[in-house]
């Protein structure tokens, strides 16, 4: 017996339900005729271009995040190099001067590579 008054009570509340979901929708169909198009509705190939416009603009944003990878490795190279040179300088302080000139050198070309990437970096953001 109660088995049957709890199938009862959920089939009301069932169907209670149903019939608010029903009626909501046909008052939003109502709302829906009463407003002016959206702009999605009225031009598809607007936003199809605005869709364009983001993957592009994404796009930017990743090739400038790989090419910066570059700016990663000179930082480690200069690192190395003048780790390098202080360690020569003090195994062999005859040979600080000549020492200090390549590690110079090595310096301008390494920075060049960053200065070279940070090129790339901005002509993919701003070309």
């Amino acid at each position: 017996m109660s088995v049957q008054r709890l199938s009862l009570g959920a089939a009301r509340c069932l169907s209670a339900g149903v019939a608010r979901v029903q009626a909501s929708q046909a008052l939003v169909a109502q709302k829906a005729v009463a407003v002016a198009p959206t702009r999605a509705q009225a031009a598809p190939a607007e936003v199809a271009q605005v869709r364009s416009m983001s993957v592009l603009a994404a796009s930017k944003m990743v090739g400038a995040g790989c090419a910066t990878i570059a700016l990663a490795g000179v930082g480690a190279g200069l690192g190395v190099m003048f780790g390098s040179l202080i360690n020569g300088a003090a195994r062999n302080p005859n040979i600080a001067k000549q020492l200090v000139g390549y590690a110079l050198l090595g310096f301008a070309l390494t920075e060049s590579i960053a200065l070279f990437s940070l090129l790339v970096v901005f002509l993919i953001l701003f070309a």
